[in-house]
């Protein structure tokens, strides 16, 4: 049984599944980050709508467990709006990325990856009112980056909610609960778009362990680890990797 499922992965696919579990560990303790990290590197071993398509299954699945365990804490006048929104200019933002030249789109991965990282590391915080108007904005840049990029969770999205006077687990929640359903949204625009008559699903199947391992470990370091010593980590990597899909 073992030597039938090693036969099935090819060393891309084995570096694809050590990689997005490492990044699953990310995602499983902040709700974020995990797919700004490894969108970019699967896009740097396959082409970016072949390494995007892997990723979705993986990403669905795991966030399911996720999802679970965070749903009291969110804030659904919040969420309800700005998840709505972003998930409906995903299909817009979709269109970019199945019809770009593959090269343009790593570069322009690399260049918002890189903008993300800039902004996290210096911790910026949107200081300004949060209406509907200002929700509306940060729906439409979320859904529309989310889909032409195919980053999971939103980053734009990600730095709102961090701006919110709201206690980290309710912040996490909100992160977790609109990524999860952007996620759901992208993932039925490559099955109506018919991507996956073309990428594999037993390949992307084959990555859904090594994530869920990787977002459990996550959760757990979640408690026994400091959330900014993990932040300011995490967008370093952020900043090599936007910086190596720009170049390579």
């Amino acid at each position: 049984m073992i030597e039938i499922l090693l036969s099935l992965f090819s060393l891309e696919l084995t570096i694809a599944a050590i990689l997005l579990m490492l990044c699953a560990v990310i995602q499983g303790y902040s709700g974020f980050g995990g797919g700004i990290l490894v969108v970019p590197l699967m896009a740097l071993l396959f082409d970016p709508v072949t390494g995007i398509a892997l990723l979705c299954i993986p990403f669905f699945i795991g966030m399911l467990i996720i999802v679970p365990r965070v749903i009291s804490h969110v804030n659904w006048r919040e969420v309800i709006p700005l998840a709505s929104l972003s998930s409906l200019t995903i299909v817009i933002g979709q269109n970019f990325l199945l019809s770009a030249d593959s090269k343009n789109i790593k570069v322009a991965m690399g260049c918002l990856i890189i903008f993300i990282a800039i902004l996290f590391l210096k911790n910026w915080r949107y200081e300004g009112k949060r209406n509907i108007f200002t929700t509306g904005v940060v729906a439409v840049a979320t859904g529309g980056a989310t889909g032409a990029f195919g980053i999971p969770g939103g980053p734009i999205a990600v730095m709102y909610y961090l701006s919110a006077r709201i206690e980290p687990t309710e912040q996490r929640a909100n992160i977790i609960l609109t990524g999860f359903l952007n996620t759901l949204i992208f993932l039925g625009g490559f099955i109506f778009h018919g991507i996956y008559k073309t990428v594999s699903i037993i390949d992307s199947s084959l990555l859904i362990p090594g994530f869920i391992i990787g977002v459990t470990f996550g959760q757990y370091l979640f408690k026994v680890m400091p959330s900014d010593w993990f932040s300011k980590a995490t967008s370093i990597m952020l900043l090599v990797i936007g910086l190596v899909t720009i170049i390579v």
